[in-house]
């Protein structure tokens, strides 16, 4: 009896991101290649951040989407020995995001009900501050490359929305982008850049199954023409390892 091949799943998530994923993958019988293709650096300039953190009594809230963007702001706040006004409302789209203000900021926001299928966690963040009759204006620390939902949707109501760059991303080379698709039955995608590039050196026909950590991420891939061939519910070890078995058909 021939032995069936074990399925070969690519992880193109950064180093660090959700821990624990690719033991619990391997644990399945899973064989797990770790191939980052995007990377985070800090902005040219901290001196946008310092500003704003020397401004903080001006704001009416914070607003984080990323834990790296929060380990960053509270970091340099750190640094700077600089503590947020009893006043300031400060939010976070999830436990993770918020842990790392909570010691520096106080008290953070979390809104109750998280990533789904059809919203991603900015836009999720910005309907619950909306509904809490958040005031303006709003300091968003981000990444160079953040997604537009928090934003376009406190803006479009009418609150204003000062960004500010805490880390920047940089993108893996065309060959390594090849490389970490290659011979693999699954792709996991946690980035639109990286969907994007994986479009760009990828032929159809050619292509493993492709999962993306979320709604945002799947949308830059079907734009590039790669429509993925399943969506995590939430940005979580949990949630994606259970989309992953969808994709593989595996119990």
């Amino acid at each position: 009896m021939t032995q069936r091949r074990a399925p070969v799943v690519g992880i193109t998530i950064s180093s660090g991101s959700l821990s624990g994923l690719a033991d619990r993958l391997r644990a399945i019988g899973v064989t797990v290649r770790e191939r980052p293709l995007l990377t985070f650096a800090a902005p040219e300039s901290w001196a946008p951040l310092d500003t704003a953190l020397q401004r903080l009594p001006s704001y009416q809230a914070v607003a984080v989407t990323s834990p790296r963007a929060a380990l960053a702001m509270a970091q340099r706040a750190e640094a700077l020995r600089v503590t947020a006004p009893k006043d300031l409302a400060v939010w976070a789209a999830g436990p993770a995001t918020a842990a790392p203000l909570e010691d520096r900021f106080g008290p953070v926001h979390v809104p109750s009900s998280l990533v789904t299928i059809d919203a991603g966690a900015g836009s999720t963040l910005a309907g619950a501050m909306l509904a809490s009759a958040v005031r303006a204006p709003v300091l968003f620390p981000c990444g160079d490359a953040r997604r537009d939902e928090l934003p376009a949707i406190l803006r479009a109501s009418g609150v204003a929305v000062e960004e500010v760059q805490v880390y920047r991303s940089v993108l893996a080379d065309p060959q390594s982008a090849r490389e970490a698709v290659a011979d693999t039955d699954a792709v996991l995608v946690a980035s639109p850049k990286v969907a994007t590039l994986l479009a760009s050196v990828t032929r159809q026909g050619d292509r493993p199954a492709l999962v993306a950590i979320g709604p945002t991420t799947a949308t830059a891939a079907r734009r590039a023409g790669w429509a993925p061939d399943g969506v995590a519910r939430a940005p979580a070890v949990d949630a994606v390892l259970e989309r992953i078995r969808d994709v593989l058909g595996l119990p």
